[in-house]
């Protein structure tokens, strides 16, 4: 009997990796597409294996797409986060995040946008996905060769378990530590019937032209329930 167990543990062990590196594969190759398609601005492949005495027992991975083209007055900036989890073979975490946005300058400080996002959690209780499209301004507040500091001010319309008009601010700070270490950090707070709060962490150091190595940290808080994710990332920049 325990041979026969551990033959059906191998057995289960080996058929999740191959799962999971279908997974993977299909995943990364469906992000090269895209970069090839939109000639994204930057890629940050996150993915770790956990393992205990000598067993796999899960997996992380974590895929995050930046792309940004300025035309003239009109920038585009389009963001992508995509995060499964997987532990003892159950599936833990699944998260989709797309935000589109449209800016529009009217001085060189002072900018107008319009947005588009899509925020999908499998296992988000009572509903799955938190669709918003709305409309506001920005605020350069500050830049040097080292500093950038950005304030965003809109009102959007949301919906998911519910339809409501909310109002949003973002901050987006960057700093140039070194010559080759960069830290940027995008924090995000929607009013409404459930409080929203996202924060994203992440320093990175540059080991050559156009790759990274770093840590991420991305928190959100939806009032009744909250995420707390930590990477080590390796980044591409095109």
């Amino acid at each position: 009997m325990g041979s026969d167990d551990t033959r059906k543990t191998n057995t289960r062990i080996i058929r999740e990796g191959i799962n999971m590196k279908k997974y993977v594969l299909g995943l990364v190759t469906g992000v090269l597409l895209l970069l090839f398609g939109v000639k994204a601005h930057a890629i940050d492949i996150d993915f770790a294996l956990q393992v205990e005495d000598g067993v796999q027992e899960g997996y992380e991975l974590n895929v995050s797409v930046d792309w940004r083209k300025e035309m003239g007055k009109w920038q585009t900036n389009i963001e992508f986060d995509h995060t499964i989890e997987e532990q003892d073979g159950d599936e833990e975490d699944n998260l989709t995040y797309l935000n589109i946005k449209q800016n529009y300058q009217v001085t060189p400080r002072l900018y107008v946008l319009g947005l588009i996002q899509v925020d999908n959690d499998k296992f988000r209780p009572n509903f799955q996905t938190r669709s918003i499209v709305g409309t506001g301004f920005g605020y350069k507040l500050y830049r040097s060769e080292r500093i950038k500091v950005s304030n965003e001010y809109s009102i959007a319309y949301l919906d998911s378990n519910g339809s409501e008009t909310i109002m949003r601010n973002s901050l987006w700070a960057s700093y140039k530590i070194a010559d080759k270490i960069h830290a940027t950090n995008k924090y995000l707070y929607e009013s409404g019937n459930q409080e929203y709060t996202r924060n994203e962490f992440e320093i990175n150091y540059e080991l050559a032209d156009n790759i990274t190595v770093g840590i991420s940290w991305r928190y959100i808080d939806e009032g009744f329930q909250e995420r707390d994710t930590k990477f080590i990332n390796f980044g591409i920049t095109f």
